[in-house]
């Protein structure tokens, strides 16, 4: 990511958010345009999972856009973690071209562990035998067990921080991008943008009150910069999920695709700074 220390008036921030508002139609006129048909699900699960996890990096890059248009950068900058996590679900489900429909069954039975979840939840707050005989009826037929620790774990079945591992992982798309890369990328983009999802102390900065002065309701300060920051995250990680699908379903990815991405981060202008830790 590029810094800078003078920050950008509105009218400069609009300009900005028309660009990656191009880019995100212009690439999704682009991927439309490749026709792809996905293969039967029972013999290559990658293709609707992989597809669909695309088509919702896509919704949730327009859904940052609209809250950024509408004044609410701190709140797009949070949501854009689900881009990222998008993302890292495609690389995990690609890296390995051996193990990528075994990994997309491990993510599509996932669904179960939720199953399993409720179903627990159920038996507890049913008020009567009748209700509970029906359950375990309706349990036994799909195959769903009582164990809400299930949903605990992560779809994967990997231990540990799955970004983090994820990340780290060599994927064949990579290209130059090299692990000091990825990992400067992962502090940026997910372990920085968790703050916001969590709202931790750097996620109120924008929203907390002068000393001593009588408080109302406010929309962000701006102080800490976010509303560029997003912008970047979007471009991405919209871009990454491309390339993993694209890699995933064997295709290779148009020049078009890769020349729009490249012209329009070079487009974007570098994202203001207070100092080296903002």
């Amino acid at each position: 990511m590029r810094a800078s220390r003078l920050r950008l008036s509105r009218k400069q921030r609009l300009k900005e958010l028309q660009k990656i508002r191009d880019y995100v139609e212009n690439v999704s006129r682009g991927v439309n345009r490749l026709k792809i048909v996905p293969r039967v699900a029972y013999k290559f699960p990658f293709d609707l999972v992989g597809l669909g996890t695309l088509s919702k990096a896509f919704g949730i890059a327009r859904a940052c856009l609209k809250l950024l248009a509408n004044d609410c950068p701190d709140e797009a900058y949070g949501l854009s973690r689900s881009l990222v996590e998008c993302a890292t679900n495609l690389r995990y489900l690609t890296a390995v071209r051996s193990e990528r429909d075994k990994r997309s069954r491990d993510f599509v039975k996932f669904a179960m562990a939720d199953k399993a979840f409720w179903y627990h939840y159920a038996l507890k707050s049913s008020k009567g035998p009748r209700e509970k005989a029906e359950l375990r009826a309706y349990a036994k037929q799909m195959g769903i067990t009582d164990n809400p620790k299930l949903a605990r774990q992560h779809w994967s079945g990997e231990a540990g921080s799955f970004v983090w591992d994820t990340t780290l992982q060599n994927h064949p798309v990579d290209g130059l991008r090299t692990l000091e890369h990825r990992k400067k990328a992962y502090a940026v983009d997910y372990y920085q943008t968790s703050a916001f999802v969590h709202c931790s102390l750097v996620a109120i900065d924008n929203y907390c009150p002068e000393d001593g002065a009588t408080f109302r309701l406010a929309r962000s300060s701006l102080h800490r910069e976010t509303f560029q920051r997003t912008l970047f995250v979007v471009l991405t990680h919209v871009h990454d999920a491309i390339q993993y699908v694209l890699d995933g379903l064997n295709i290779d990815s148009p020049a078009r695709i890769d020349s729009l991405y490249l012209k329009t981060l070079k487009k974007l202008k570098p994202i203001a700074s207070r100092n080296s830790t903002n």
